[in-house]
């Protein structure tokens, strides 16, 4: 799996008539979309202008290879929209978007948005769609355009190689679904959520108030709970001694004692590696010597030493434990088929897996079944090959374990749950230490206590798969990851610190200056990623430009600062986009012509386009501090969920005024005075005269920081007396 991964990473472009110059990958909100997309540079060369109703059998030819893109409405808005379009006439670059889209869709990412937009550069088009996982994304986009230019050379084109790919990428790359769930959950409540690593750990929050998961393992579980609980024997003997009912075990590295263990109980027994998981090289209901040999040797592949226990007849369950209390229950059915009499193994597995509800990985409601190395020990058993041809009503069961991943199917039984059976797995995960454990019972009915029925709790498992809860085969899910995040941020604890995210053509960096020493002054411990460098509190851990994304998340990774002040630069959001989801405060300054003509931004209004992203993505109780004097900045207000500040240079300003009319929050000058106007209170601050800058015709755009910074400290909630205090004694100059 790990070559195909590289395999599509180094996917390459065919030579074709339709050639991509760039690909950028937006992580964030971006001038193109709110959320993550992937930009593909396109120059339709000679074909640019040339409609797709234009070019000989294309539309039968996309439709024969893609059909399921009648399920795209495009601007027609039903089914079939796209097909349509096609049949009429549209450009080549609007068909490599719904392409792309498609593609990933059919691997199970439904990304559904895309859009395609010329350049400055006849011919060529910037074509824009949404991915969940960059690489997945752009092998898609490649992947997209190799398919148009195979259609243009009347060359074959294999889709379901390009699609089983994408599956693979999706497996290998995109979190699981417990993490996935936890982070879904998270954003609900406007906790920020980034990955650390390729695989499934994760952020939650930011700066000093973060917590850190790996699937289900928080960083407030105890390592040595988690150690304890790999260790079957060790925490078999502790749940014992606590009074929970369990198997009579022993640990061993000798055949011998395994033998003993055999003879003395006079049952069919289990071998087990000491610290296996997911049933590997696991062997259950061994009644013969030789059975118990071939089990004790499967064993010792695993781990030199391994424990033995009785086998218990029963049904399969795990109890979830979060926060030491129990939140749901599910039965486990390990996967097997019922013979026909006519059909081979093989062939029963396969309709089996013919269920819509199956997919290959783990992200579906039931995963594929596949003949691995039990599958192949329970088949020897029997002396069956995957060609053998069951009896009619004969059932062979294909796995030792019902867990989800191996092909296993679960039945929510939450409400079902005796509620001593409730107690016995809550006093397991406390026994153990674990604040989130997964507790494996087997017993004949979990609606019956366990001390009544024979029951046991068979082990208790760190990092439980959520899967099983949040999306059973049978019966309703559970939000689980609910309780987990209830348990990470307790009702009325912090998650975030507040972030200030400040853009506009000049003055950025004095402005994100003034704001780390007042708020310094105010007590914060502030990061900040600027033109000069990237600081935490006040030392420069890198020097040069930090306005790019991947610089600002090494802000918000520190678990030192409570506060975050970022120079956003227009540079940045074109290039990669935010590098954040939110922030508290958004600042406009200004802007000029300065950027025009670069990464395709044609006109001033562009420009104010691509800035206004900072400002629109504020959070609905946070502020948007915006610049009256420019009617293009005012503009943005449309598209503003968030509370509005104004600032200008003049008292007359006409918006402004009305806005301090409606009781709104402004800061402006008069008479070379800085007015606070909040809540149709007037406040005069200082003299212009009386600050420690030197202000002139030639750096008047200081002036804007100034105000700006002013409004932002009121709308924070600092008193005028406070912001006139540390604006006297600044000591930064510009």
């Amino acid at each position: 799996m790990e070559f195909k991964i590289e395999e599509s990473k180094n996917y390459k472009l065919i030579d074709g008539p339709l050639k991509v110059e760039n690909i950028r990958v937006y992580h964030g909100s971006n001038y193109f979309s709110g959320g993550p997309v992937i930009l593909f540079r396109l120059n339709l060369r000679e074909y640019d202008e040339v409609f797709t109703n234009q070019i000989d059998g294309f539309y039968n030819t996309l439709k024969k290879i893609l059909p399921t893109l009648y399920e795209h409405y495009c601007s027609v808005g039903k089914p079939g929209g796209f097909f349509q379009r096609v049949r009429q006439g549209t450009l080549l670059g609007h068909v490599c978007e719904h392409i792309s889209i498609e593609l990933q869709t059919l691997a199970g990412m439904d990304v559904g948005y895309g859009k395609t937009r010329s350049t400055l550069k006849q011919g060529v088009y910037n074509v824009v769609f949404r991915y969940f996982d960059e690489v997945a994304g752009i092998y898609a986009g490649k992947a997209a355009v190799n398919l148009v230019n195979s259609i243009l050379l009347n060359k074959d084109f294999n889709v379901f190689d390009i699609i089983e790919n994408l599956i693979m990428i999706r497996e290998v790359r995109m979190l699981g679904p417990s993490t996935q769930a936890i982070v879904d959950e998270a954003e609900k409540r406007k906790i920020p959520a980034l990955r650390i690593d390729l695989y499934n750990l994760m952020q939650l929050g930011t700066g000093k108030f973060h917590k850190n998961i790996r699937a289900t393992i928080t960083s407030d579980t105890s390592m040595l709970a988690v150690e304890t609980a790999d260790n079957k024997f060790l925490s078999t003997l502790m749940l014992k001694d606590a009074g929970v009912p369990v198997l009579e075990t022993i640990k061993t590295t000798e055949f011998c004692d395994v033998l003993e263990f055999y003879r003395e109980t006079a049952k069919p027994i289990v071998t087990k590696p000491l610290e296996g998981y997911l049933g590997k090289n696991y062997m259950f209901d061994l009644n013969s010597e030789e059975e118990i040999k071939q089990g004790f040797e499967l064993a010792k592949e695993f781990d030199d030493e391994i424990i033995v226990q009785p086998y218990l007849e029963g049904k399969s369950y795990r109890l979830l434990i979060i926060d030491y209390k129990f939140v749901a229950a599910t039965e486990l059915t390990p996967p097997s088929i019922v013979g026909n009499g006519k059909d081979t193994i093989m062939e029963l597995i396969e309709q089996i897996n013919s269920d819509h509800d199956r997919a290959l990985g783990d992200k579906g409601k039931l995963t594929i079944i596949q003949i691995d190395e039990t599958t192949g020990r329970i088949l020897k058993s029997k002396a069956y090959t995957p060609e053998t041809i069951l009896d009619k009503e004969e059932e062979l069961v294909l796995k030792k374990s019902g867990n989800p991943k191996l092909g296993g199917t679960s039945t929510d039984v939450t409400e079902k749950v005796n509620p001593f059976n409730r107690f016995i797995a809550e006093r397991a995960a406390k026994v153990i230490g674990l604040n989130v454990a997964g507790v494996d019972i087997i017993s004949h009915d979990i609606s019956k206590p366990l001390n009544e029925n024979g029951g046991v709790v068979l082990e208790i498992n760190a990092a439980p798969d959520f899967r099983m809860h949040i999306n059973p085969a049978v019966g309703k899910p559970v939000n689980v990851a609910k309780k987990l995040l209830d348990m990470l941020f307790p009702a009325g604890s912090q998650t975030r610190i507040p972030i200030f995210s400040v853009t506009g053509s000049a003055g950025k960096t004095f402005a994100v200056n003034l704001l780390n020493y007042c708020l310094k002054k105010e007590g914060y411990v502030t990061g900040m990623a600027t033109s000069d460098g990237l600081f935490i509190t006040d030392k420069c851990l890198k020097k040069g430009n930090m306005t790019y994304p991947e610089h600002i998340e090494l802000v918000l990774k520190d678990p030192t600062i409570d506060c975050a002040i970022f120079e956003t630069s227009c540079e940045g959001i074109l290039r990669a986009g935010l590098g954040y989801q939110y922030a508290d405060f958004g600042l406009f300054l200004n802007i000029n012509e300065f950027h025009l003509g670069k990464d395709d931004i044609k006109y001033i209004e562009d420009l104010a386009y691509a800035k206004s992203v900072v400002v629109e993505q504020v959070y609905n109780e946070g502020y948007a501090i915006l610049n009256a004097d420019y009617d293009l900045i005012l503009e943005t207000t449309e598209r503003i969920y968030s509370n509005i500040a104004l600032f200008s240079k003049e008292a007359n300003n006409k918006q402004l005024k009305a806005h301090v009319t409606k009781g709104g929050l402004a800061v402006y000058v008069q008479d070379n005075k800085i007015i606070i106007h909040n809540k149709n209170q007037k406040n005069e601050l200082l003299l212009i005269n009386d600050l420690p800058f030197d202000i002139d015709q030639e750096n008047n755009y200081l002036l804007d920081s100034i105000l700006a910074v002013i409004t932002t400290l009121t709308a924070k909630g600092l008193e005028a007396d406070k912001i006139k205090e540390y604006f006297l004694e600044i000591d930064y100059k510009p």
